[in-house]
């Protein structure tokens, strides 16, 4: 019990602090507390605990918060929101296993991708730079731009994919987008350029439509 107690209490300390040297120390813990969660606390109290990380984890720079997020990852109880969170931080295998944990339809209405914005957003990726069109297609997806940024800028393309099924956009336009996007990678392999083309039919759809509902939701804060 004084374990615990103390485990609190520096919890509450840290979480009082506000420096940016104290952020990966108060993570450190609370992926500690939430990984070896106590018998004797009850399962409702983990929420605030997992909000309170949530927020510390766009706080956190990219290594610190991966350490983090490659652990919880892993562990079974771990909050979707958390796992949400973090999907840009796990290895693509673990991205698979979040969106398994996402099956149901979002609670809120989706936008529906129609031919006339999709056709729009293809003349845009031809026409625009990438910066111009990173804003373009954070509003075709009505998310925010750093979110946007980010699913452009996955290695993996696992992300525009993810976004892309989420959004409903068709399979032809979604590959016009991969090709696109291999354009600013001219020594992209050509197994590399497959796997991307093929990754829109193995997403699944619901788990897609839930992870894109989430980067709606999130303001797109990311540590740099």
């Amino acid at each position: 019990m004084t374990d615990a107690r103390e485990r609190l209490t520096r919890l509450i300390e840290l979480a009082s602090e506000n420096a940016p040297e104290k952020q990966p120390a108060l993570a450190f813990e609370l992926c500690d507390l939430l990984v070896a969660w106590p018998p004797r606390y009850p399962q409702i109290m983990r929420e605030p605990f997992e909000a309170l990380l949530e927020k510390v984890l766009r706080r956190l720079d990219e290594n610190t918060r991966r350490l983090i997020a490659t652990r919880l990852s892993t562990h079974s109880d771990t909050a979707v929101a958390l796992l949400n969170e973090f999907y840009f931080d796990v290895p693509v295998k673990a991205r698979g296993h979040i969106l398994e944990r996402n099956p149901e339809p979002p609670d809120e209405v989706a936008h529906g991708a129609d031919i006339e914005s999709e056709a729009r957003l293809v003349l845009a990726a031809r026409r625009m730079g990438p910066i111009e069109f990173v804003s373009a297609f954070g509003a075709f997806l009505h998310v925010p731009t750093a979110t946007a940024q980010s699913i452009l800028d996955d290695a993996s393309g696992d992300a525009l994919a993810v976004a892309c099924r989420g959004a409903g956009v068709r399979r032809a336009t979604y590959s016009t987008l991969v090709v696109f996007a291999a354009g600013g990678t001219p020594d992209i392999h050509l197994e590399t350029l497959h796997a991307r083309l093929t990754a829109f039919d193995t997403v699944p759809e619901n788990g897609a439509r839930r992870m894109l509902a989430y980067w709606r939701r999130s303001t797109g804060a990311r540590a740099a």
